[in-house]
């Protein structure tokens, strides 16, 4: 017999893999990453005569695959943070916006166990959105003429800041879960990629958690690799109020 735990993690990949919203924030960051990278450097190269590709070659700013890397993880730094963000929030908050949230106190499962399921679910599909961020921008680069020396570097640095920005945005889960509701924890996401900017418009970006992957990629980047470890810890700690939060949930609060 399938045991609780088990059955909560089942049903949560299940709700997430099947929803509309997650295949749609899939799809638009895969196509909006491509065309920003893949078209920017393009343009860059091969455009520089047009408006387009002057404002494209600011951007590039170091030759091969050095600077195409910082074009797409600058890509990949808005554009999966928003995506994950927002399923995240409406992962939880769905539960409270829809009503659903009485059916859960009725499993055999916790409430703690379902957080736990809702936060792993979303950890894994955040894990596979980066990794195809990472294949396909890859290949891309590669199909615009870039040297295969350089391929696999690029691949695993466009991974690892996806998937850090993506693993970043677990606190938003717990301000859903506060806020009864997937609008709070979509207006944190918003206002976090305000604030990011913003601080690294000003310099600051090192000292902001969900600037600091972004910046390391870049090139000649001053960032040390141990400052990784902030978002991944703003991750783990996003992760455990949340499953704080849903473990101290009542029905009579909901």
């Amino acid at each position: 017999m399938t045991s609780p735990r088990r059955a909560a993690y089942a049903l949560e990949a299940r709700k997430l893999s099947r929803a509309p919203v997650s295949r749609i924030a899939t799809v638009s960051t895969l196509v909006l990453v491509l065309v920003t990278t893949a078209g920017g450097f393009a343009a860059a190269q091969y455009s520089t005569e047009t408006d387009m590709g002057r404002q494209a070659a600011t951007l590039v700013t170091a030759p091969g695959w050095a600077g195409y890397t910082a074009l797409a993880t600058t890509s990949v730094g808005i554009t999966s943070f928003l995506a994950v963000g927002i399923v995240m929030a409406w992962s939880v908050g769905r539960e409270f916006t829809d009503g659903t949230i009485v059916g859960l106190f009725a499993l055999p499962a916790s409430r703690s166990t379902v957080a736990d399921a809702k936060v792993c679910a979303a950890v894994l599909w955040a894990l596979l959105l980066a990794a195809s961020e990472s294949i396909l921008v890859t290949a891309a680069g590669l199909a615009l003429g870039l040297h295969g020396d350089g391929a696999a570097r690029s691949a695993l640095a466009v991974f690892l800041v996806a998937a850090l920005l993506g693993l970043s945005a677990l606190p938003v889960m717990w301000i859903a879960t506060v806020g009864h509701g997937y609008l709070a924890g979509i207006a944190a996401t918003l206002a976090l990629v305000v604030v990011t900017n913003i601080a690294a418009g000003f310099g600051l970006g090192r000292f902001i958690p969900w600037a600091i992957p972004v910046l390391w990629a870049a090139p000649d980047s001053a960032v040390h690799p141990a400052l990784l470890l902030a978002p991944f810890t703003v991750a783990v700690v996003g992760a455990l109020l949340t499953r704080h939060a849903w473990a101290r949930l009542e029905l009579g609060n909901d």
